[in-house]
């Protein structure tokens, strides 16, 4: 091809005069461009150098967009570099904790379901799984533990596995557990715990029966189980009542029919003070909240006026109207039951007899006696 470009403009006629400018600027080009040869398109490689660098910083600012626009645990576009999710050592120590307090729950409802226990409130402390929590738990002094080896008790029966933790832990309670399930062990051995050492401050706990027989049973076990400490433990007799003077009377725990209490109560003279009581447990409460004795069960109550009271209720039957009359006194309590509710315990015999009269009936008994 023939260097002149001259046939670029054939066809075409322009006007020299208006554009001589224009022609004589391209003329000095051309013959620059003739005598050394030039790269012409260098002039476009600077131009596409530049739009590199351009498109290099908006690639570079992208990136960083990118990057800004991840969310903590997650990335929003799908790339293969991966934003290391941020934790907080609060928090996984706190999920930690959950975790374990999720499991501890599994076991509780294992140990729970294996023994028949049915417990309702919020927070339910841990049941025992042996005698040896209550010193690893609770510090529990030697002399109780010692006590219990003597008393022969080897493992805790299912109303003490979840009442003694419940009463340790400051939380009233009523429960419900068949007859010689060991109930007086699961509100007495939580007080003298908590009691801790004798003193002179008046009386700490009180322990009501609805007879008397009942009351020095109770007497008689709390005083074993005590063995070995100083604690006061009195029985209210008729002698205590007649010839005591109850505002000198050094005692502790005081166990006592609601009508004994009651006239102490409301004696003008030498009046008991039951104001510092910490403790109150109503043993059999389904027969002490019964019509004839509720008047008196009643006043006790009262007298026990202390802001800081822990009550509990144990009884072999639990019937609507003792957890009506036991729900307007409590605060926060933890509800257990052994077993099924209102049902007859499998470790006792029961049988009916038809006796024609009331001699036939007599005959009855006295058999069953020698029997």
């Amino acid at each position: 091809m023939e260097k002149d470009t001259s046939f670029l403009l054939t066809g075409i006629k322009f006007n020299k005069k208006r554009f001589a400018g224009d022609f004589s600027r391209f003329k000095k080009r051309k013959q620059r461009n003739d005598d050394s040869p030039v790269d012409d398109l260098s002039y476009f490689k600077r131009e596409d150098t530049e739009a590199e660098k351009v498109v290099v910083s908006v690639n570079k600012k992208r990136k960083r967009k990118t990057k800004a626009e991840r969310v903590e645990g997650f990335s929003v576009f799908k790339g293969s570099d991966s934003v290391p999710v941020v934790t907080d050592e609060g928090s996984e120590q706190e999920e930690n904790n959950q975790k374990e307090l999720n499991r501890q729950n599994e076991r509780d409802l294992r140990l729970r379901k294996k023994y028949g226990i049915h417990v309702s409130g919020n927070n339910v402390p841990s049941p025992l799984q042996s005698f040896a929590e209550l010193s690893t738990r609770y510090g529990c002094e030697s002399y109780l533990l010692h006590n219990l080896v003597k008393l022969g008790f080897k493992e805790p029966t299912p109303i003490q596995r979840q009442a003694i933790p419940v009463l340790l832990s400051g939380r009233e309670c009523f429960a419900k557990a068949p007859t010689g399930s060991g109930k007086t062990l699961a509100f007495v051995y939580p007080m003298l715990m908590k009691l801790k050492q004798p003193s002179k401050d008046g009386i700490r706990t009180v322990i009501l029966c609805h007879t008397r027989e009942l009351a020095a049973q109770t007497t008689r076990e709390c005083k074993k189980m005590a063995k070995g400490s100083k604690f006061r433990i009195k029985l209210m007799t008729k002698e205590l009542l007649r010839n005591t003077d109850f505002t000198k009377l050094p005692c502790d725990i005081l166990i006592s029919t609601p009508r004994r209490l009651q006239l102490c109560i409301c004696k003008k003279k030498k009046k008991i003070d039951l104001s510092r009581v910490e403790y109150l447990v109503l043993d059999e409460s389904d027969k002490l909240f019964e019509r004839s004795l509720l008047e008196q069960t009643d006043s006790v109550v009262k007298a026990c006026s202390n802001p800081s009271i822990i009550r509990s209720l144990f009884s072999a039957t639990l019937p609507g109207f003792v957890e009506d009359v036991a729900r307007t006194v409590m605060h926060d309590a933890v509800r257990i039951i052994v077993g099924d509710k209102n049902a007859a315990s499998e470790s006792i015999k029961q049988k009916l007899i038809f006796a024609g009269s009331e001699e036939g009936k007599l005959l009855a008994l006295r058999q069953s006696f020698a029997e």
